[in-house]
C-alpha cells in the first residue's frame, strides 16, 4: 500500500535548483539533466517547468515548451533532442506559429511515483496548454514493452506493436497509463524510429496527442 500524501504543483523559481537536482539524481547518471539545462529551460519559458512539493521537500519535476504540430507534417518531431533542442527547449521566438505544448519531462522521486504526482504533472501541462491558448497537449514517450514481447510472441513492426490492445486498452504500459489522461496515438505515421535511446523500447518513440 502506497502512502497517501499532500503535496502541491507549481511553478519552479531558480531557488529551486537544488531541488530538482536531487529529483534528478534519482535517475540512472547517463539519463540525468545537468543544473545548466534546467537554469536555461527556467530563462527560456519559465512557465513550463513545475516543481512538485511536500512538506517542503521538492520530490518531482515536470517541464513543457511550446511546439508547432500539424499531423501531416512531423519533421519535427523526428527524436527528442530535435523537438526539444537538445532538451534545452527552442530559443525564445525561434518557434513560428506555435500552436502546441510539448511535455519534455517528468521526474518524482521513488516513494512517491504512485501518489498521482504523475498524472498531476500531466494535468498542469493541460491547464498551461489552456491559459496560453493552445490547442494541442503532445509528448513522445518510449515503448518499454516492445522488446520483451518481441521475445515472448515474435517480431512484431513497431508500428503494430504501438497499437495492440488487450480488452480494450493498450498493451504496452506506457501507451496504456498515459492513455487514461488522454494522449493517445494518432496513427501508426507517429511512430518513431531512432527517437531516443531506449533498449527495451528498440529506440522507438510514439508521439502521443491531446486535444484541449
Amino acid at each position: 500500500m502506497w502512502p497517501v500524501i499532500d503535496f502541491r504543483v507549481r511553478n519552479a523559481t531558480r531557488e529551486d535548483l537544488p531541488g530538482i537536482m536531487g529529483v534528478e539524481a534519482c535517475w540512472p547518471e547517463d539519463q540525468r539533466a545537468p543544473q545548466r539545462v534546467f537554469e536555461t529551460r527556467l530563462a527560456r519559458f519559465p512557465k513550463g517547468v513545475f516543481v512538485t512539493e511536500t512538506a517542503g521537500q521538492v520530490v518531482g519535476v515536470t517541464t513543457s515548451c511550446p511546439c508547432h504540430y500539424d499531423a501531416a507534417e512531423l519533421d519535427g518531431f523526428d527524436s527528442w533532442d530535435h523537438v526539444t533542442n537538445q532538451g534545452l527547449f527552442p530559443e525564445p521566438g525561434s518557434i513560428e506559429d506555435p500552436n502546441a505544448l510539448y511535455i519534455v519531462s517528468s521526474g518524482i522521486m521513488p516513494q512517491y511515483r504512485r501518489s498521482g504526482i504523475r498524472e498531476a504533472h500531466l494535468h498542469a501541462h493541460f491547464e498551461l496548454a489552456r491559459r496560453l491558448g493552445l490547442s494541442t497537449v503532445l509528448t513522445g514517450a518510449m515503448l518499454p514493452g516492445y522488446e520483451r514481447y518481441c521475445r515472448e510472441h515474435g517480431e512484431i513492426p513497431a508500428e503494430d506493436y504501438a497499437r495492440l490492445r488487450q480488452e480494450g486498452e493498450y498493451v504496452d504500459p506506457t501507451l496504456r497509463k498515459l492513455a487514461a489522461q488522454g494522449l493517445v496515438l494518432p496513427g501508426p505515421d507517429h511512430v518513431i524510429a531512432g527517437y531516443y535511446p531506449s533498449p527495451e523500447s528498440r529506440d522507438y518513440g510514439v508521439l502521443l496527442v491531446r486535444q484541449s
